[in-house]
């Protein structure tokens, strides 16, 4: 049975399958001003920093999304210590925080649509201002316990997925999101589902840079009930708005829109759990 509580305005659900606990926490939007109201902020190294000044200080990003949900994360917790989280600040450690891959890639498209808009957000250091991230989760341990993670061509069993269950836990998390100035927009959140054959998680950053590209990065994880390791498979998709052909309401639906993206990269991995472990029930 899935478990809620709500807290100082988080809210933090847990649902136990098998050895393993899901937890997703929700939270509000992040702070514009530290948390512990220093004039400077907190200081790296000498205080102990607050949700805030985390993501000023660790994060060499010119400027954050507009909606940075920072305490949002997914957990998935073996009772031996190891699993996996999602969580905001990693995901954006990845983004390019000293070049705009867009307008190198796209110069013609991006110029068209852009016109007086060069200091995207006010700022003149270029970096990724559409804060694409292909982040793919961080694994955990406590103690010896660790997850072993090598390539594999085995991948999710989809046609599986599709077939009638019952999902006994469900969860959505925004990690952040922005509308690029007014342009398109740029989100990034995290499904789960539990049914009693196993759990899938869909990590997915939908991009849309109106009248230029649309893009989308997925992360799936499973996990089959009885079985030692979890399948993750990455896939990013992208194309041109001119090349599509669609309606532009299908433009703003990436459940709709990613079948007709081209495949641009892929890597799929099996993640082992340690011959320690307790197996599933």
């Amino acid at each position: 049975m899935a478990q809620t509580q709500t807290r100082a305005q988080t809210k933090v659900s847990s649902f136990e399958a098998g050895p393993w606990t899901i937890v997703s926490t929700k939270s509000h939007i992040l702070r514009s001003k530290c948390e512990k109201k220093l004039e400077n902020g907190c200081a790296p190294g000498k205080d102990e920093l607050c949700v805030v000044c985390k993501f000023e200080k660790l994060l060499e990003l010119p400027a954050l999304p507009e909606m940075v949900f920072g305490d949002n994360k997914l957990t998935l917790k073996h009772c031996d210590g190891y699993g996996i989280t999602f969580e905001t600040l990693e995901a954006l450690k990845l983004v390019n925080n000293h070049c705009d891959l867009l307008k190198v890639a796209y110069a013609d498209d991006w110029a068209k649509t852009r016109t007086g808009l060069t200091e995207v957000k006010g700022v003149l250091k270029p970096f990724d201002w559409t804060y694409t991230t292909d982040y793919k989760g961080s694994l955990f341990s406590e103690g010896l316990n660790k997850l072993e993670v090598t390539q594999t061509t085995e991948k999710i069993d989809v046609e599986k997925l599709k077939a009638p269950e019952k999902i006994h836990f469900f969860d959505e998390i925004i990690l952040y999101e922005d509308e690029l100035h007014d342009n398109g927009c740029a989100v990034l959140n995290v499904k789960v589902r539990v049914m009693a054959s196993g759990f899938l998680v869909l990590q997915r950053f939908f991009l849309r840079v109106d009248g230029v590209l649309v893009r989308i990065n997925d992360t799936r994880l499973y996990h089959a009930a009885q079985t030692d390791y979890l399948i993750r498979e990455y896939t990013s998709k992208e194309a041109k708005i001119k090349d599509l052909m669609l309606p532009p309401g299908m433009l703003t639906d990436p459940n709709k829109l990613s079948t007709h993206l081209p495949l641009t990269s892929t890597s799929v991995h099996k993640i082992i759990m340690p011959k320690t472990a307790q197996s599933d029930t």
